[in-house]
């Protein structure tokens, strides 16, 4: 089922709606990665609050899985990233010069951004929908995980009678792949819309490692100050 659209609003409504699920992927992603990368420098950190970081950690995992399976669910209804694609394949009207200037004319540097106006490349196009499509065996796999253990419990996998996500497993460079090219994507007609693109890094990333640094520190002073105690045990 194809969806229609009646305006270039609704375009950008439906941007805006599906760069906060690919960006939101990519901040848990990339909190994650970087937790479990501290583990072994923050050792003790961790170990003195293990069921706060190992429950944040599988939380992490859980919100980055359950975007991931939004962006490239397979729903022909859904806002996903190959119904996106589609739509913008029935609709390149909206993509000439002049209406992106009247998008974007009150940015300051419009004149700029506009001299590097280009259409979308229908080339282009159809290699992106043949990636964020099943036809990708990659996401044909995160379907399988979408349809078994992340919208639903499947009754089979539950009864251990169909080991079906053994047999598909997700790594984390096939996660990690998704992610950067789903974002790249959505950038590529992002900016040729709008003339704006998505980052994945969000403001206050590094407060992970502020927190277990004072972790750090309060630990230090506990170990001092039980020296102190048992020092002036030993004294008396």
């Amino acid at each position: 089922m194809k969806i229609a659209i009646s305006s270039g609003d609704e375009l950008n409504h439906l941007l805006d709606a599906l760069g906060q699920e690919i960006v939101e992927a990519q901040i848990y992603h990339r909190l994650l990665c970087d937790l479990v990368a501290a583990i072994p420098e923050y050792k003790r950190e961790f170990k003195e609050s293990n069921t706060f970081w190992h429950v944040t950690i599988n939380s992490l995992k859980e919100a980055r899985l359950i975007r991931l399976c939004r962006v490239f669910d397979q729903n022909s209804s859904s806002l996903n990233l190959v119904n996106l694609l589609e739509i913008i394949k029935e609709n390149l009207h909206l993509f000439t010069e002049e209406q992106l200037r009247e998008r974007i004319k009150d940015n300051v540097f419009a004149d700029s951004l506009c001299h590097f106006y280009r259409p979308p490349n229908k080339s282009q196009l159809e290699t992106d929908i043949e990636y964020a499509s099943c036809r990708n065996l990659l996401i044909k796999k995160l379907m399988i995980w979408r349809n078994n253990i992340v919208a639903h419990r499947g009754i089979k996998v539950v009864l251990s009678q169909q080991n079906i996500l053994h047999r598909n497993p997700l790594s984390n460079e096939e996660i990690e792949n998704l992610l950067t090219t789903g974002l790249r994507i959505f950038n590529r007609y992002s900016s040729l819309y709008r003339a704006s693109s998505n980052s994945g890094q969000i403001i206050g990333h590094n407060d992970y490692k502020y927190l277990l640094d004072f972790i750090r520190l309060g630990l230090q002073k506990w170990d001092e100050d039980i020296d102190k105690e048992f020092g002036a045990d030993q004294k008396v």
